[in-house]
């Protein structure tokens, strides 16, 4: 089943409440506001605006795949692709917009072209 995010900018404030809408299903997806994020950022990007777009990021990429693995390696570049829409004061993202995202961050992976590498010699010197 297709899901939309959706923000909605608290008064006043940075933050947003976000949601989740599953069908005829709506519930609140919470930002953890206790993880630190200094661990996954350069220092400056840690400005409040930024974080806060950080947190939706990780929250919406982990709701959607149920995998922080992925999520954590891939909500920077997330971000950065939808950094535009979440700065307004309400937003919504489709499942179909996260799915293209994924889709093109493991076709960009497959592009690398290794074949001119030949790996590491004995001595521990890249050999290519």
């Amino acid at each position: 089943m297709s899901k939309t995010y959706s923000g909605e900018r608290i008064p006043g404030t940075v933050n947003y409440h976000v949601f989740v809408n599953e069908g005829k299903a709506k519930r609140e997806l919470l930002l953890d506001q206790r993880r630190k994020m200094d661990n996954f950022l350069p220092d400056s990007d840690l400005g409040l605006r930024n974080e806060v777009a950080y947190r939706i990021s990780l929250a919406i990429l982990f709701d959607y795949t149920g995998d922080l693995q992925l999520s954590e390696s891939n909500f920077r570049d997330f971000k950065k692709n939808i950094e535009r829409l979440i700065s307004e004061d309400q937003w919504l993202i489709h499942s179909a917009r996260i799915e293209v995202f994924l889709n093109q961050n493991d076709e960009e992976e497959s592009l690398v072209d290794y074949s001119s590498f030949s790996g590491v010699n004995s001595s521990g010197s890249a050999v290519i």
